[in-house]
């Protein structure tokens, strides 16, 4: 199925990261990943609504207070949640990098493996445990590292925010098993009811807001 990914965007101008700087040519393309106060700078140059303490007493984002909801199917099985990872990756991928910002990711430790995960971020050079740095920032293009991280976290029954850099709407998956596209105001919901009909339970959705 074709995904119409967004079209007729203006470039998303690059955010240099306090304590980071720009990438270097021998990183350039590669997935970095993002302490929380990294996160949060990265969505207010990007003007997404983020708070500075969360009830962890940590930046988080806010979206749920200030956009509206299109709630989608939340796949049981294995192989169409990694479906639903490609193609919501696919459709923001057209935007700009992508910012994929996890969390509690301990709520159900019965269903994850975090080695796992682990291991893939040490194959970037990440050896920060993901309490120290839960955001993943990966460049346009580069579809199979953002499908991996967001697969991991439906797999796994964690949270996952997934922002593109122009401000668009943000997908998130629940550790309590639910998922939904978070719409800005002046943003018109048609493209993500048809870019993801088979997605939508009982084939449509109402755009909701959703309380915090």
């Amino acid at each position: 199925m074709h995904l119409g990914s967004p079209r007729g965007v203006p470039g998303p101008q690059p955010c240099v990261l306090s304590g980071t700087g720009p990438l270097d040519s021998e990183r350039e393309g590669a997935m970095r990943c993002l302490s929380y106060s990294e996160c949060e700078a990265w969505c207010r140059h990007h003007d997404y609504p983020v708070v500075e303490a969360d009830h962890h007493g940590r930046p988080a984002p806010a979206i749920r207070k200030h956009f509206r909801a299109v709630k989608l199917s939340c796949p049981v099985d294995s192989g169409k949640k990694v479906g639903l990872a490609r193609d919501v990756v696919k459709w923001l991928d057209g935007a700009g990098e992508l910012l994929l910002w996890l969390g509690d990711w301990a709520v159900w430790p019965s269903s994850q493996h975090l080695p796992l995960f682990t291991r893939f971020r040490e194959a970037f050079g990440e050896m920060r445990p993901l309490i120290e740095a839960p955001g993943h920032l990966i460049q346009r293009g580069e579809l199979d590292d953002a499908v991996s991280v967001l697969a991991t976290a439906l797999l796994f029954i964690w949270d996952c925010h997934v922002f593109s850099a122009v401000r668009r709407p943000v997908f998130f998956c629940s550790h309590d098993e639910w998922s939904a596209f978070f719409v800005p105001p002046d943003f018109d919901p048609k493209p993500i009811h048809e870019a993801f009909s088979r997605w939508l339970p009982d084939g449509g959705a109402e755009v909701t807001s959703v309380d915090a």
